[in-house]
């Protein structure tokens, strides 16, 4: 087998991953895997570990949540070393290793094994032509962000509640929509097409899934060079809960205040700057600004090889 390093993340799903190093190293022995395992220490270290390690490994391997797949893969793409990308999954959502179908741990020993690699799209966000990060899942817009920051928050004060992911994301879309930071007044231009108005969230998927298994991006597709966004206008809590409760299989669509454009790249405006989550990282700039006014978001065709 081909030279493989797992890059080992103790912090995902809010530090119980951390418990977990046994059990990874239980089910690689048990199909015959071999790797050498590095317990990152931050994200810092886990960045530098990623873009270092194609000088030496042909196969990259994250073991963590979805944060981490995404982190390494923007760290591949910057040191254009053409390693390929492994998936562990020890996160709270893990909707990224969900959408290639290596959502348990046993199958992506498995998969990681077996070898076989794909070219898939990487998802991209510039502020004035400048890289603020990649991302193999979604960027969002609007709620997304405000519940990962107020979670995160959540997670340092109380611990016993951020135990129950649906519950802590329960009192934090209800704090985002009391506070009325959401919604947001966008304008996006996306395939020749300007879509306005005030939205919950906007979401640009790369895959399926979101939140939890939730399928925002029903017909998105990993290596077609498109991006696909999922508009969702003003709601109550009520009429949000109902929009959560049909995405679980796809079928938010039906809401007439739901919207779906298609696009390789969009252009975002607004005029109260807003921030921009991807992969579960709030981004930002090198002097810590995180919100803006104008935003690129933009696919990169078939950038990452992945394996699965």
């Amino acid at each position: 087998m081909e030279p493989m390093i797992i890059l080992f993340n103790p912090s995902s799903d809010q530090g119980r991953a951390a418990g977990k190093r046994g059990l990874l190293q239980a089910a690689l022995d048990r199909a015959g895997v071999s790797a050498k395992i590095i317990v990152t220490q931050s994200e810092g270290h886990l960045r530098r570990l990623a873009r270092d390690a194609g000088r030496f490994y042909s196969r990259i391997v994250g073991a963590g949540g979805d944060s981490t797949h995404s982190i390494i893969a923007g760290e591949i793409l910057s040191a254009r070393t053409g390693a390929a990308l492994g998936m562990i999954p020890l996160g709270s959502s893990n909707d990224i290793p969900r959408e290639f179908g290596v959502e348990r741990l046993e199958k992506a020993v498995a998969v990681l094994k077996e070898g076989r690699t794909r070219d898939v799209d990487l998802g991209l966000v510039k502020s004035q032509g400048r890289t603020l990060g990649y991302f193999l899942g979604q960027a969002n817009i609007g709620l997304g962000a405000f519940v990962n920051r107020r979670v995160a928050r959540r997670a340092e004060r109380r611990r016993r509640i951020i135990r129950s992911q649906s519950l802590a994301g329960f009192w934090a879309v209800r704090e985002a929509i009391r506070s009325g930071e959401v919604p947001i007044r966008l304008e996006i231009a996306g395939s020749g097409t300007t879509i306005a108005g005030p939205f919950t969230a906007a979401v640009f998927s790369n895959i399926r899934f979101w939140a939890t298994g939730k399928a925002i991006a029903p017909e998105a597709r990993t290596d077609d060079g498109l991006l696909d966004l999922c508009l969702i206008g003003s709601h109550s809590l009520s009429g949000l809960a109902k929009i959560f409760r049909l995405a679980r299989k796809g079928r938010h669509g039906r809401s007439p205040l739901i919207r779906f454009l298609r696009s390789p790249s969009f252009r975002l405006r607004s005029e109260i700057p807003f921030e921009i989550q991807a992969d579960g990282e709030i981004l930002g700039t090198s002097d810590g600004r995180t919100k803006f006014g104008e935003l690129e978001i933009e696919v990169i065709p078939r950038a990452l090889k992945l394996i699965g």
